[in-house]
């Protein structure tokens, strides 16, 4: 089966799910567990409403041995604050609250309308400003393409011989089978082949679809590389887990590929696809990451579960480890250089991370 068949073949899945007597809207930016959990018929009390969701993240969140947090303990905590009389706005605010603890950017309550939502990670709550693309396409590059429907842009650094490939998204797009604007990055790669080095941008890529993944990230490796190992919970328990299955990335036959000195550039909003692809490249002799640390988040999305008020809230069901066997959960990939860039520099004209990038790469 291909990457398009795959893609397929898991979104022809997904769309028979929805058209069951229950239909969510999945927010997903991870592809993983298909299955939706929906919370049966039961009493819409405050007090209801707060035991199923702590009990759902109970039997089937999948990072509690790497969260190390007493959920038991937090249940007294949370619970002891919701009463018959607890409003609407009271009870959102204790379990946005009691999610939070978990800080993982793949946890995320909605309300009934999904026109609010609260996120479990605190660099959510951050704001993206150490970043800008118009700043590098308008002071750094020349001759510039975008491609990918608009996810990719790529050109050559000015006066230097040195390329530059900014992804936006690993996300499926709505033309094509979705993932077709991937492949994308093969024009890119050729049209960059002539350069000496290259410089991967994935600042502000929040992630995505493993296919995607897999397919960019394909065009930069030299041989297959088992970066990941996952583990799909399986049971109640908060270490009921299936086998360890490897996450692998491989070249594709035929595609073109770089392989001299690369630079791959990361920060803080650098999430979930993005640093899978931060893990492979950790495994390349001739590739360096700078820039800053990312967001901490790997486990695969995404169980849904539905209150019985309406709310409905996503969790991860896998556990994700390296082949050394500890988890990045909750840490990120760090950088091997780590450079800093500042609200103040981005509106000075200034990209310290991608300046660093070029003088690194420069002979």
């Amino acid at each position: 089966m291909n990457d398009r068949q795959k893609y397929l073949s898991h979104h022809n899945k997904f769309e028979m799910k929805k058209k069951k007597a229950f239909v969510l809207t999945v927010f997903f930016f991870f592809a993983g567990c298909e299955k939706i959990l929906l919370g049966p018929e039961e009493e819409n009390t405050p007090q209801n409403n707060f035991e199923i969701l702590w009990k759902t993240f109970d039997e089937n969140y999948a990072l509690f041995p790497v969260k190390k947090v007493n959920w038991d303990s937090l249940h007294a905590v949370y619970g002891s604050r919701i009463s018959s009389s607890t409003t609407d706005a009271q009870l959102w605010d204790i379990t946005a609250e009691l999610i939070s603890t978990l800080n993982d950017g793949h946890v995320t309550l909605f309300d009934k309308g999904y026109s609010r939502w609260a996120n479990s990670s605190e660099i959510n709550a951050r704001i993206a400003n150490d970043f800008s693309l118009s700043l590098v396409r308008n002071n750094f590059l020349a001759n510039v393409t975008v491609a990918g429907g608009g996810y990719i842009t790529y050109g050559k650094v000015r006066n230097k011989n040195i390329g530059y490939i900014y992804v936006a998204t690993f996300q499926g797009s709505n033309s094509g089978s979705g993932i077709d604007w991937a492949y994308d990055i093969d024009k890119a790669v050729t049209d960059l082949s002539g350069c000496d080095a290259l410089i991967i941008d994935l600042r502000n890529n929040g992630g995505g679809l493993k296919v995607t993944v897999g397919i960019i990230v394909s065009a930069f490796i030299d041989r297959e590389i088992t970066f990941f190992y996952q583990q799909e919970k399986t049971g109640p328990g908060h270490y009921d887990f299936g086998k360890r299955v490897p996450l692998t990335a491989a070249p594709r036959s035929g595609a073109p590929r770089f392989t001299k000195k690369m630079a791959l550039l990361t920060n803080r909003f650098s999430g979930s696809g993005s640093e899978h692809f931060a893990q492979v490249f950790q495994y390349l002799p001739y590739a360096t990451q700078i820039g800053d640390t990312t967001f901490g988040c790997f486990g695969d999305v995404l169980n849904v579960a539905q209150l019985p008020n309406g709310w409905t809230f996503r969790y991860p069901c896998r556990l994700t480890t390296t082949p050394e066997g500890t988890s990045p959960e909750g840490i990120g990939i760090i950088p091997d250089v780590l450079v800093e860039n500042t609200k103040e520099g981005i509106e000075a004209g200034r990209d310290y991370v991608l300046e660093n990038a070029i003088q690194y790469l420069s002979p």
